[in-house]
């Protein structure tokens, strides 16, 4: 594949090929609408046939971008609709979209700059919301938001397929093809491939929607019989194809995830057992609180029983005060009384006295 002229500003960047897996879903037409959104230039879209001859008519472009559509006139398996996809692009820039999936509007041109500054990157990766329509809007349950880790990814994938822009303009990165004996897990596998080419560069911040199955399955998420086994599928191919630095690489980052497991269980030990003895502190407080009120409840009850002795004893007192009172009055009276009897007593005795002399100067008979 030949380099892209730069000459001019508007054949700067090379050419993105967005491979679109369809089965003739319902939402296809969201998945091409958000495409035509992108403001990235140029791009093509090829449109993989995936069901086979019933799928429907489909446009010709997606906004300014051509649509290139591609029948095989069979259904097509996931990887080899994702080979057919490769071999028709034409840009050295490719990145999928499944007819259930969307770019929000800057994916593209996000992913691209990211890849213009970093010349040695294999790809460049956005950050991507995992979710469902719900009937208030967009639910997400899960952002796929991790830096680069080609350790980790050895053992779980955490890129989601249309969240990645690949460089493909080596022969040895073209070489790099979905594997048609994966029913899963095929972007997985191709990931491995491509990571041993060279570093994915991330671009921090959500670009994409990854849509939920509507019976809320994803083999991201799940393990059932059909997910289990294609992972180890794919994760035996990877053992046998490990070269002896691989396998180091994954047992000391091994050693070290045991390590740090056991560390962290320790400390989740240590932190329960603080955990339990700050709640017998806590216990212990509360018993001594609930004694300590118990107390003062019964001083409340003390004092005001003694409340009820200091009333009693001033109703007594102030019915004491009207006893003197009434004495002091009856006393007073019995004063009045006596001063009028002395009064009495006087003018009897002054009127004894006055006869007593009338008689002393009346003559003999």
């Amino acid at each position: 594949m030949s380099s892209p002229d730069t000459s001019s500003p508007a054949a700067a960047l090379p050419l993105i090929s967005v491979i679109v897996r369809s089965m003739d879903r319902p939402s296809l037409a969201a998945a091409l609408a958000s495409i035509a959104a992108q403001d990235a230039s140029p791009v093509e879209v090829v449109l993989v046939n995936a069901l086979g001859p019933a799928h429907g008519p489909v446009p010709t472009a997606a906004g300014a971008h051509p649509l290139h559509r591609i029948d095989a006139g069979r259904p097509l398996p996931r990887s080899a609709a994702a080979n057919a996809g490769l071999d028709a692009a034409q840009g050295r820039w490719v990145i999928f979209l499944d007819d259930d999936d969307v770019y929000l509007p800057g994916h593209l041109s996000r992913l691209a700059a990211a890849l213009a500054a970093r010349p040695a990157a294999v790809a460049a990766y956005a950050d991507v919301d995992y979710g469902r329509d719900g009937a208030d809007g967009w639910v997400s349950e899960h952002v796929f938001a991790a830096d680069f880790d080609p350790l980790r990814l050895r053992f779980e994938n955490f890129l989601p397929l249309h969240a990645v822009l690949v460089d493909r303009g080596s022969e040895a990165r073209r070489a790099c093809r979905f594997d048609e004996s994966l029913d899963l897990f095929e972007d997985w596998d191709w990931w491995l491939q491509l990571a041993r080419l060279g570093p994915f560069v991330r671009v921090p911040g959500i670009s994409a929607r990854y849509v939920a199955a509507a019976a809320g399955g994803s083999g991201v998420f799940v393990d059932n019989g059909s997910a289990a086994r294609a992972r180890e599928r794919l994760l035996l191919k990877w053992l046998y194809l490990d070269a002896p630095g691989d396998r180091l690489a994954l047992m000391r980052a091994l050693q070290a995830e045991y390590r740090a497991a056991h560390q962290a269980a320790d400390q989740l030990a240590l932190a329960r057992q603080t955990a339990q003895n700050l709640r017998d502190m806590l216990a212990a407080r509360e018993r001594e609180i609930g004694d300590a009120l118990a107390q003062i409840e019964s001083l409340h009850a003390v004092i005001a029983a003694r409340d009820h002795e200091i009333r009693e004893s001033a109703t007594q007192i102030d019915d004491l005060h009207a006893v003197i009172a009434a004495r002091e009055r009856e006393i007073s009276d019995s004063r009045a009384y006596g001063d009028g009897l002395r009064q009495v007593l006087a003018a009897r005795d002054e009127e004894i006295v006055n006869l007593r002399d009338a008689l002393s100067r009346r003559p003999p008979p």
